[in-house]
């Protein structure tokens, strides 16, 4: 059972992490010492076999990436982008996966508190009240895995390295996701 001391403890840590304590830090903090606890896993302890997929890349991301230890440059850390309040945990040892949601940011009318109520909530109600679990499966490529990139190829247009997959064949020639749908950038010639 996640304790308010340990709570507070990750708390301060995660509010470090990001720079401030708000909301969902306190919300992530609950959910990823929930996840850990219902998945086996230790806190302030560095876990191999887990990876998190986080749904959301909002504050409550670095609360989960301060209390799992996972990281997106060990590859442990995979950002989903789906815009919900929600985490899955999956032990690559054995398979096992639970997708562990803010019941709360499900409901349509919400509760008006100041984030110090919100903050003494989340410390005092237990977890299995604040949030849904359900196990899940998840299917992972070799090159998601973490470790040394699985494999490379270089782009056809730009010339640029692709590792993992991360491409896609045009005519046959590989070619970086960038140059075939558009980058988030554009050069400027000058």
């Amino acid at each position: 059972m996640v304790s308010v001391e340990d709570y507070e403890e990750q708390l301060a840590k995660a509010g470090e992490f990001h720079g401030e304590i708000c909301g969902g830090i306190a919300i992530g903090t609950k959910l990823a010492m929930y996840g850990m606890e219902l998945m086996g896993f230790e806190l302030n302890k560095r876990h191999k076999n887990l990876i998190v997929f986080l749904e959301i890349d909002r504050c409550m991301s670095d609360a989960v990436q301060s209390v799992t230890k996972c990281s997106m440059g060990k590859r442990s850390l995979k950002q989903m982008y789906y815009g919900k309040f929600a985490v899955t945990f999956y032990n690559m040892d054995t398979g096992e996966a639970i997708r562990v949601s803010d019941a709360d940011a499900n409901k349509q009318e919400k509760k008006r508190e100041t984030r110090d109520e919100m903050i003494e909530r989340f410390k005092r109600t237990p977890a299995e009240e604040l949030f849904n679990v359900e196990k899940v499966h998840v299917e992972l490529q070799p090159s998601q895995m973490p470790g040394k990139p699985h494999t490379s190829v270089f782009c056809s247009v730009c010339g640029e390295k692709v590792t993992d997959g991360r491409h896609v064949n045009r005519g046959g020639k590989p070619v970086c996701i960038p140059c075939a749908e558009g980058a988030y950038y554009e050069l400027i010639d000058e």
